[in-house]
């Protein structure tokens, strides 16, 4: 294949796979049971073998598709078990669900009428759950003897049926990592062509059990792994990366999970978050061996960031004026396992009621409010409550009006901090305005050309590379990125870029408490705070940052950068180039 055709169909492929991530996903236990007993079982503190009320199971599934999901994925514990799971396969699909899958360890489907029976109720995707390309692997890993031949004898049924879509999960461990191209391999020549590779993370009895067994290094198993992520080069096959630490996939960055999958995760630990956010509960899992294994890491350290920032000091408070109309749907998650782990359930404990934004931004010794907002007017009203001291900053659509409502370079009497310009023409009409404000100018492929053309001092400009929620929009709007740093002037100060692809140490970024993460009441909501981090907070480096002289500042490039552009710009810097 020649390199024009490999990287389109890496485009391609990229591109179906952020669609198939963007799914909105209503994940529905069924079960607090399982007729396995992994060792790495991430659910086991929740299991006390008894089946969901019927009712709450309905009222969940009814939910979730009220709330604009488009695809049911029954779970458990082990859902099948359920002796109503086709009577909600058929609920799924009478409520309208287009997708209606199911993630299972498939030895139900031995029993043949079963599986027809179901299929034929609407169920149109199965994930089996398969850990080793042999019994002696698989058994060992499920707890249960006989369990890789029923699993089998299913799976030959549902691809004998024709009907659905069959793919496989693999919790990728100590113990069958060493095998993982030959289980990919033997499960290929039965004709499965997608399989989603989950990296072992440290949860339920994977911990409490398995932490001496199943946990392995990444680095010492890269060839490993390496030979099983090359499937996803070979034609019709598709690799999914589950988890994985984003630094371990270098070369293979088009893998890394779309970080909209983040909302699935903290949907399934919502209670736990909740508990956190809502009474200060500590997570169970929060130490930092513990940690160390988890792909979460980067989130629950943000989160700590965030819940610090907002009781403490910071520099700017961020409003958000149409950030309401963005956020995912909140259907979902496992209120009934709240209840069975002893976990407060929102609204318990609460306490006194948490600071409106402007006396948050007064406790917390803010000197700038951040409007985001489509025009002036809107912006203005927005920040009148804050207290008068507080600068302002902008970031509009519109900014008709700007230059009227100036009076030596106040608006309300505010001082005017910085705006924010999205194109040249906008760009080039603040600049024009009189005043001492910065313009942060986004860069992309429409305002490249411009800034390079600028060969004069420009005290008020600043370049700054936005993120995106999706790395098809990286792909489309990015410029190259070393090559634009290497010819822009560098008197230009430049934000949001790694040193090493910048040639020189950025201009900082202020602390920010963003109010779009919180709720009215100035209180953080996880589902907020995650969206927020996904889009501005969830960065990554390759391993070998680890030697670079900004190791202990930098925190590399936005994952959809990387994600589209790959770790392969990233250079570490010694301290000799940096003088």
């Amino acid at each position: 294949m020649s390199e024009a055709s490999h990287s389109e169909r890496v485009a391609d492929d990229v591109a179906a796979r952020e669609q198939a991530a963007h799914d909105k996903r209503n994940w529905v236990r069924l079960t607090y049971d399982c007729n396995d007993h992994c060792i790495f079982c991430l659910d086991s503190r929740a299991h006390d073998g008894e089946m969901r009320d019927p009712e709450e199971v309905k009222a969940q599934i009814l939910d979730g598709r009220r709330k604009g999901a488009t695809r049911l994925i029954l779970s458990g514990g082990e859902p099948t078990i359920h002796p109503r799971f086709v009577d909600f396969v058929k609920l799924g699909r009478l409520a309208g669900y287009p997708k209606i899958q199911t993630v299972t360890n498939g030895r139900m489907f031995a029993y043949k009428d079963f599986l027809t029976r179901s299929i034929d109720e609407g169920l149109g995707e199965i994930t089996f759950s398969i850990h080793g390309h042999n019994a002696k692997i698989h058994d060992a890993l499920v707890g249960v003897a006989g369990a890789f031949e029923e699993e089998v004898q299913g799976l030959d049924h549902a691809l004998a049926d024709g009907r659905v879509i069959i793919n496989i999960d693999v919790c990728v461990n100590r113990a069958n990592v060493p095998h993982l191209d030959t289980l990919i391999e033997t499960f290929v020549g039965k004709g499965v062509r997608e399989y989603d590779l989950l990296h072992i993370i440290p949860f339920g009895r994977a911990y409490t059990d398995g932490k001496d067994t199943l946990f392995y290094d990444l680095k010492e198993m890269q060839p490993h792994l390496r030979k099983a992520f090359a499937w996803a080069r070979e034609p019709d096959m598709h690799i999914w990366l589950n988890r994985f630490p984003p630094p371990h996939c270098e070369g293979f960055e088009d893998l890394i999970q779309d970080p909209y999958k983040l909302n699935d995760e903290v949907r399934g630990r919502q209670e736990e978050y909740e508990a956190l956010l809502e009474t200060g509960t500590p997570l169970h899992c929060r130490n930092p061996r513990q940690c160390g294994y988890c792909y979460l890491e980067p989130l629950c350290d943000s989160l700590d960031e965030a819940r610090a920032t907002v009781t403490g000091a910071f520099d700017e408070i961020r409003i958000d004026v149409g950030w309401e109309g963005q956020l995912p749907p909140t259907y979902g998650g496992d209120p009934a396992s709240a209840k069975r782990l002893r976990l407060p359930m929102a609204g318990e404990g609460m306490g006194s009621p948490k600071l409106q934004p402007a006396a948050l931004a007064e406790k917390g010794g803010a000197t700038v409010v951040e409007v985001v907002s489509t025009d002036l007017t809107t912006a203005r009203t927005t920040a009148e409550p804050f207290p008068p001291r507080l600068e302002l900053a902008l970031d509009l659509t519109d900014y008709a009006g700007l230059e009227a409502a100036l009076d030596h370079s106040r608006i309300d009497g505010r001082v005017l901090r910085r705006v924010i310009a999205r194109s040249e023409d906008q760009a080039r009409a603040l600049l024009a305005v009189p005043g001492e404000f910065e313009v942060a100018v986004l860069l992309d492929v429409d305002t490249r050309d411009w800034l390079l053309s600028i060969d004069e001092p420009m005290p008020r400009l600043v370049v700054r590379q936005p993120n995106y929620d999706r790395s098809s929009d990286a792909q489309t709007r990015d410029v190259d990125l070393p090559g634009f740093c290497a010819e822009l002037d560098p008197r230009i100060a430049v934000q949001n870029v790694a040193p090493c692809i910048l040639g020189r140490e950025p201009k900082a970024s202020p602390t920010v408490a963003d109010t779009a993460m919180m709720r009215q009441d100035g209180r953080l909501e996880i589902f907020r705070f995650a969206k927020r981090f996904i889009s501005e907070g969830f960065y990554s480096r390759p391993l070998r940052c680890d030697d670079c002289y900004y190791t202990s500042s930098c925190r590399g490039m936005h994952i959809n950068y990387i994600r589209a552009h790959s770790f392969e710009s990233m250079r570490p810097l010694s301290a000799a180039l940096t003088t």
